[in-house]
């Protein structure tokens, strides 16, 4: 989608909230080509509207694209945010306009936000960036660090018990408030209270044994199990509907529970099977054979990684993980890389697949990753946001929470 159209969406959805009116969209949008800055910074800067108008805009312009609420109806919450000041979120619930998604990620950080996991700015701070970003409100507050892993899977456990009536809100918030103190795994926590076992004892959840078998990343295992609960939609068909995993590894994975439920193989051994089956394609049921001559390995479990993966990444290795060039110009790219390294940034310029503006970001970015401050599916996430706002850089880190 281009920048003008996304400007003058903008213009339209606060001229028709009455926030600013048609002359002054116009008068703004000609500053905007003149000075080549973005629209919305160009309102801030002109005291036309305020940040939090600007960002609420934003949240509305995807939302209306998500066909989850109508113009009419963002022009209705832009206007009490103008009255009454607010979030974005809060001011759509108090006209009465629920989305089921947004609820759910409300509902959900308010869980930590009683459990003292969180603060409720930093709640109001993560549904923002939710709505813009379009990630799982958990997804995003790990990746703000306001949440470890630990702790995030904590919550989405604690609320699917809650969900299933297993035990109570309040029961769930204290288990939550403990394992946030302790960082410690939440059903040990609810077993320790009395709560009875609601799971068998040789089990192992199908998002943990993916997990264990390295062929998702704790971070997708967040965003896929948070969404499954709000759609009420099966793990494993939203890790397919995803492009994560394929309905092979998913069938395999449940065969593989059912071995563990049956004590025939122990959680690592089933791991192990697991990986060895997406690399080769092989059935999961080896022979007894194969089976007895594969020896355990110990593979990642699901806890927190200090491990921010910097390696030695090239420019080109950043805008191929940022996904801002076509595959098929990519590879014109890395021969350019192997042939004339120092020409690699003027030949993205001359060829228009970058501008400069982009690669400064991405060059601010690495920065920041080497500097262990990113990770790199941080600046990734960081970027793409940035993409939709513009303006500066470091803003938008501010805005995700990583002050700098």
């Amino acid at each position: 989608m281009s920048q003008s159209y996304i400007s003058s969406q903008i213009g339209d959805l606060l001229v028709g909230a009455g926030l600013v009116t048609a002359e002054s969209i116009d008068g703004a949008l000609t500053m905007s080509r003149s000075r080549k800055s973005p629209l919305g910074k160009v309102l801030v800067d002109s005291g036309l509207v305020s940040e939090g108008e600007l960002n609420g805009t934003l949240q509305a312009q995807n939302l209306i694209r998500e066909r989850l609420i109508s113009q009419e109806r963002a022009g209705e919450v832009l206007k009490l945010i103008r009255d009454n000041g607010g979030s974005f979120v809060d001011n759509l619930f108090a006209l009465g306009c629920e989305i089921d998604h947004i609820n759910f990620s409300r509902n959900l950080g308010k869980m930590f936000v009683d459990a003292g996991a969180i603060s409720p700015y930093k709640l109001s701070q993560g549904l923002e960036v939710s709505i813009l970003s379009g990630l799982p409100i958990v997804r995003v507050l790990v990746l703000q660090k306001s949440l470890n892993e630990i702790v995030a899977y904590a919550g989405l456990t604690a609320q699917l018990l809650v969900n299933e009536r297993k035990i109570g809100y309040d029961q769930a918030v204290g288990a939550l408030k403990l394992s946030h103190l302790h960082n410690e795994n939440i059903e040990e926590i609810l077993e320790f209270g009395g709560l009875k076992r609601y799971r068998e004892e040789n089990s192992v959840r199908l998002g943990e044994l993916l997990v264990l078998s390295e062929l998702i990343s704790e971070l997708d295992l967040l965003s896929c199990v948070e969404k499954s609960m709000a759609e009420a939609k099966p793990l494993g068909q939203v890790l397919v509907d995803e492009g994560i995993i394929s309905e092979l590894i998913v069938s395999s994975a449940l065969r593989a529970q059912k071995y563990i439920v049956e004590n025939t193989i122990e959680p690592l051994r089933a791991a192990q099977m697991l990986s060895q089956c997406a690399k080769t394609g092989r059935p999961l049921e080896f022979s007894v054979g194969e089976l007895s001559s594969m020896k355990p390995v110990m593979v990642r479990p699901f806890v927190r990684t200090e491990d921010n993966g910097r390696g030695n990444l090239s420019l080109v290795d950043m805008i191929e993980l940022i996904g801002i060039v076509r595959r098929s110009d990519l590879e014109q790219v890395r021969l350019v890389e192997k042939r004339e390294p120092d020409q690699v940034e003027a030949f993205l310029l001359n060829r228009g697949f970058v501008d400069q503006v982009k690669i400064d970001t991405i060059k601010k970015g690495y920065d920041l990753i080497v500097k262990s401050v990113l990770t790199p599916e941080q600046l990734i996430f960081a970027f793409h946001v940035w993409l939709w706002r513009r303006g500066d850089f470091v803003s938008t880190l501010n805005l995700l929470g990583w002050k700098q």
